[in-house]
Parts: structure tokens; sequence; C-alpha cells
């Protein structure tokens, strides 16, 4: 197992939306709920360094896994596994709120995380997302999703098997899922 040293960024707002960083989650399991809002709006951990992303390497987040692994091996669960179509609901949904300049769970068609993974062919039984504006690495964004109860859960959840992660620009998606 790698050793990492994490450093917890401080708290310094309420989730209030602008360009401050800014961290959702969500977590869903099968078969197919309805919409719902985000289970997590919280205190909001910043990163004053934003820089461009990082060039791909494996299915394009080998260096996350990593990360996110270490935190699940030490939270005692089992790793998870790059899924190219956990990838591709991730993307598009980070792409989505990019584009059209929000941050929710919510789509703006009305899709949910189980919808996109749905719609990019993950036919899942768990699944779960946590989202993320403002951070400019890997660590990070790692770092404050590890501090926010809510979307710790989520990424240590024992049911989670796969994960695809989405980053455009400061923008995360990770979806977390199990078939």
């Amino acid at each position: 197992m790698r050793k990492g040293v994490f450093l917890l960024l401080p708290y310094l707002a309420a989730c209030m939306g602008g360009a401050a960083p800014s961290v959702l989650s969500d977590g869903q399991t099968g078969p197919r709920p309805a919409p719902r809002a985000p289970i997590v709006q919280g205190p909001v951990p910043t990163d004053p360094g934003l820089t461009a992303p990082p060039g791909d390497a494996f299915l394009g987040h080998l260096s996350f896994g990593l990360l996110l692994n270490d935190q699940r091996e030490a939270g005692g669960v089992s790793i998870v596994h790059e899924h190219a179509a956990l990838n591709a609901a991730a993307s598009a949904h980070a792409q989505d709120m990019v584009s059209n300049n929000y941050l929710s769970h919510t789509g703006l068609d009305g899709s949910t995380p189980g919808d996109r993974a749905d719609a990019a062919g993950y036919d899942w039984s768990y699944i779960s997302e946590n989202i993320a504006r403002g951070f400019s690495t890997e660590e990070g964004v790692v770092d404050a999703w590890m501090a926010s109860p809510g979307h710790r859960d989520n990424m240590l959840d024992p049911r989670a098997e796969d994960f695809g992660l989405g980053r455009v620009d400061t923008t995360w998606v990770l979806m977390l899922g199990a078939q």
C-alpha cells in the first residue's frame, strides 16, 4: 500500500455558489431511484492554486485511482477499479456543468447519477456521485471529499466495485458503482 500525507484544507465558508470551491455528494442505490436533491452541501474547502489539468494515464485516471484506493484501504474496504462507462458518464456531466455554468447532481435535463450511468451503458445495482468545483489537483479534491462526512461515506462505501472520474478545468465528478 502506498503511503501518503494528506493535508486537510481549512474550511472558509458554507457552500454559497459563485467561484468559491464547492463540493456536493449524492448516493443512490438501485433499482433506479427517483430523482432527489443532493445529500450534502457542506462547508467549502479551498484550493489556492488553480492550474491546468494533468495529462491522461491508463483509462484516464490511474493516479486518482491510487489516491482513492489508498483511502479505501485505510478505511478497511476493498479497492475499486476504473470503469470506462462510469468515466464517460462522469465526464459528460462535468462537461455539461461547465458548459452551462451550474453545479448539481441533477442535470439540466432532469437526469440523476443513475440516469447518467444507464445512458453510458453501466447496468448498476449501486451508484453514487461526488461533485466539486475549484480544485486544481487530484490530491486537493480527494482531501476535500474525505474531510466531508457525506463524500467520505460515498468514497468508502463497501458496495462500490468500480469508479469513473470526469474533470473539466476545476470541475470534478466522481461516480462509484457496482453492477
